[in-house]
């Protein structure tokens, strides 16, 4: 019997016309795969087949391929992933010349030695042959099952997903940027579902060889994105998911600096007000903001000088207090910084602040006169700040007492007189404010 060569696909310019020639099925993936500009490299890691098949699978190498049935399922998957018919391509496959696995038998040596076995025991041919025809039937069997059982893990197992674009895990976009596309993989119309880390959430459906692509919103800042498939038929949810962050850059404008150097981090103040010193931009006003663990809230404002300068006072009272301060500049640009006090009262701490007008007051700090203002009393002028300190009780008497603002223990007091002449105050280390009869 004379030996042959294998016929393999025809080279451009032999045999046939090449204006006529149908591409090979090597071709149509080679050819498929370039037109979405995709390197062996890269389409192995997404599909997790080995690149020496997927290369064997473009030169129609049949020698460098696992066994047939595990071939035929990875053909598939390749098809399928680069947007071709799966089921023509494997039918062309199986087609092509040297798909075979099965070797060629050389038969003179079998026949001589068959022959040799007949003249000796002719039962013993008979029952090799029905062993031969055993083991076919159980290779078919075998080869049915494990077509079978590749089907149903298809069936059962979760479905895949995968993200082809962007390839980066995190894509910085030019400020303004509303939108972005992403394009994947996964099994044939699966439901694809895109959550945001803005809350959007966003669904499609994979196409019949398992690709699709979606549109996002983004926002100013970071935007993550969480996709997920779900597998048609069953419902079954992707083992792992993909993800992707969307950073778009935030315009190019300039924001106030501000700096705290007073309260420090942490400050704890005790039977008195908090200090407060700014470097910020000149001639701007600062919004002070307090909140306490309770949710109560309190606010000042300072105004910086020329030199952008401001300092001052607060008055609160006692607890754990976060502190904000904002300055905005000419276009509404917008910076904030914050410190956490401990403010804390032991006895009766009383502030006296001038106001409008100036007026006279005398103060007792549990029953003496205090020295720093004498028995004479003293005039508080416009912004003037007085503090004074005692164990139980301090009383204050005003010429007109309206005019003047009081803290007790860090707590604005409403204001006190009626304007008629002067009264007398006594302010009490059980935070309570009454009339007193010292003159």
């Amino acid at each position: 019997m004379a030996d042959h060569d294998p016929i393999g696909p025809l080279e451009p310019g032999g045999g046939e016309s090449s204006a006529t020639k149908e591409p090979s099925i090597g071709d149509r993936l080679r050819q498929a795969r370039e037109r979405r500009g995709l390197t062996i490299t890269e389409v192995s890691a997404m599909l997790k087949i080995r690149a020496p098949i997927l290369e064997a699978f473009e030169r129609e190498d049949h020698s460098n391929l696992p066994p047939r049935v595990y071939a035929l399922g990875q053909l598939r998957t390749y098809a399928a992933f680069l947007g071709l018919d799966p089921a023509s391509v494997v039918a062309g496959w199986q087609s092509t010349p040297g798909s075979s696995e099965a070797t060629p038998i050389p038969l003179s040596p079998i026949t001589t030695a068959r022959n040799r076995l007949v003249k000796v025991h002719p039962s013993f041919v008979r029952s090799s042959r029905g062993l031969l025809a055993l083991g076919g039937v159980g290779l078919v069997v075998l080869v049915i099952s494990a077509f079978m059982g590749l089907q149903i893990l298809r069936f059962i197992l979760p479905p895949s997903i995968a993200i082809t674009y962007p390839a980066e895990a995190v894509s910085n976009l030019a400020p303004g940027t509303l939108t972005h596309e992403i394009k994947g993989t996964a099994d044939a119309r699966a439901s694809i579902i895109v959550s945001t880390s803005a809350g959007a959430r966003i669904t499609t459906i994979a196409d019949a060889s398992g690709l699709w692509r979606i549109t996002i919103p983004l926002g100013s800042g970071s935007t993550e994105v969480i996709a997920r498939a779900i597998k048609p038929g069953t419902g079954g949810e992707s083992s792992t998911s993909e993800e992707r962050v969307f950073v778009v850059a935030l315009p190019d404008k300039e924001s106030p600096e501000i700096t705290v150097t007073q309260p420090t981090a942490n400050q704890v103040i005790e039977n008195g007000d908090v200090p407060v010193s700014i470097l910020t931009i000149p001639n701007s006003m600062i919004e002070i903001t307090a909140t306490d663990g309770l949710g109560e809230m309190l606010t000042s404002t300072l105004t910086s000088d020329a030199a952008g300068t401001a300092s001052g006072r607060i008055a609160l009272p006692t607890g754990r207090w976060t502190i904000s301060f904002s300055v905005a500049n000419a276009e509404g640009e917008l910076s904030q910084a914050t410190r956490t006090v401990e403010v804390s009262f032991r006895g009766v701490t009383v502030t006296v602040t001038g106001g409008p007008f100036a007026t006279w007051i005398r103060v007792w700090v549990d029953g003496q006169s205090d020295p720093s203002v004498g028995v004479s009393g003293r005039t508080v002028t416009p912004g003037t700040r007085l503090t004074f300190t005692g164990t139980k009780r301090i009383d204050v008497r005003s010429g007109d007492p309206s005019v003047l603002l009081f803290t007790l223990n860090g707590r604005t007091i409403d204001a006190l007189g009626n304007g008629t002449g002067a009264q007398t105050y006594a302010f009490l280390d059980t935070g309570k404010v009454q009339e007193s009869s010292r003159r």
